[in-house]
């Protein structure tokens, strides 16, 4: 999601395009509360405050339901989490890959260097 609101971003031109492809198509776009904290903070340290509230502004046009993790979520998240051998595991996308399977979502939009089949879920 920086891609979208960063122009030094390498992603961002890549953001921009598949944000607007998704709308086009009519795509509901879900997104947790921990994406989006997340999300500022990164802008924050990356990019400058000026950024983090044009993210901020432009977040209700974008029209995403913002899912808020809840405790069985969390929960699912911390079993994920804790099962991973590889270093550098994100909790946040633990949690992504939790919303998703309590959800039965077919996919995840990243640009993360996580691969979600390298994430165990057993």
């Amino acid at each position: 999601m920086v891609g979208l609101f960063s122009e030094q971003d390498a992603h961002h031109g890549r953001a921009v395009d598949i944000l607007k492809n998704e709308m086009e198509s009519g795509s509901s776009l879900f997104v947790t509360n921990l994406v989006l904290q997340e999300t500022a903070t990164v802008l924050a340290h990356r990019v400058g405050m000026d950024a983090v509230r044009l993210f901020y502004e432009k977040l209700p046009k974008l029209q995403w339901k913002i899912m808020r993790v809840d405790e069985k979520t969390e929960d699912l998240s911390w079993s994920i989490l804790i099962k991973q051998t590889k270093k550098g595991c994100s909790f946040v996308d633990c949690a992504n890959l939790a919303v998703i399977e309590l959800n039965k979502f077919t996919g995840i939009l990243s640009f993360d260097k996580f691969d979600p089949k390298d994430i165990r879920l057993d």
